[in-house]
């Protein structure tokens, strides 16, 4: 065998080996389209047509994963999107959606009676309902739920009610003259003080002035800067009264 046959044998399995790899490089970019890639629109508070449209003007796809409920945003509008806008993607590439439900979840209201103040106040939060207001009438058990209200009416165990409703607990007064402490909710948030009174089994009376808003602003962004009663050592009040709040927008001049 000649040199030139010999050299040709040799080289022949890596010239094939190369072209195989150049070529399975070149189809495998192709199918997954490197460096092709697209920025994620903002599709929130968009219908879903709008935003599946959007979506596929760029060749993504829009698929709806889950549904929440928010009085805050527009109804049966994206509230978030997975990826977020401003990403890049691949094409074909699924935007997962989260939509704002038209109305909120139906829920079974649970049976609240008989159970202490806490422990109803803990099945509200973890089902998704809030707390109205809290009576107090005699009772042997202090704090022990004597009776629930919806909208001022009694309302059923099993009873349907719209997610994020607000139903009243009617509890024990204890003994007669039984009073309680006014805890400090000064530096507190808006609805961090409304938990610390209801545990305190007490109720917010009125919220006298927002400091440093001259609009509607949502007072969820305030703090307390006075009370009254002011709390103290011997500053004792009959459950279910009430505490009236000052808050402030400027969040930096009072402190918990």
């Amino acid at each position: 065998m000649t040199t030139g046959k010999r050299l040709f044998w040799f080289l022949a399995p890596v010239l094939i080996a190369a072209v195989l790899l150049g070529g399975a490089w070149l189809w495998l970019a192709g199918y997954t389209r490197h460096n092709q890639t697209e920025k994620v629109p903002n599709v929130r508070a968009r219908t879903f047509g709008d935003a599946e449209a959007a979506l596929d003007r760029l060749g993504l796809k829009a698929e709806v994963i889950d549904s929440v409920y928010n009085d805050d945003a527009p109804k049966g509008t994206v509230v978030s999107q997975d990826p977020d806008s401003g990403k890049y993607v691949k094409r074909d590439r699924t935007v997962y959606l989260v939509m704002n439900a038209m109305q909120p979840k139906m829920l079974n209201m649970p049976n609240l009676v008989n159970l202490s103040k806490r422990q109803a106040i803990s099945v509200l939060d973890i089902i998704g309902l809030k707390v109205a207001a809290m009576e107090y009438r005699p009772d042997p058990c202090m704090d022990c739920v004597v009776a629930q209200l919806y909208k001022g009416a009694p309302i059923a165990a099993d009873a349907r009610i719209r997610k994020g409703e607000a139903v009243t607990l009617v509890l024990g007064k204890g003994q007669e003259g039984e009073q309680v402490p006014v805890p400090d909710v000064r530096g507190l948030g808006f609805e961090e003080m409304k938990a610390v009174l209801n545990m305190a089994s007490l109720n917010l009376g009125l919220v006298v002035e927002v400091q440093g808003c001259n609009t509607g602003c949502d007072t969820a962004l305030a703090k307390v800067a006075r009370q009254s009663p002011t709390p103290g050592p011997d500053v004792l009040i009959s459950p279910g009264g009430l505490v009236d709040v000052w808050l402030t927008m400027d969040t930096t001049t009072v402190s918990p």
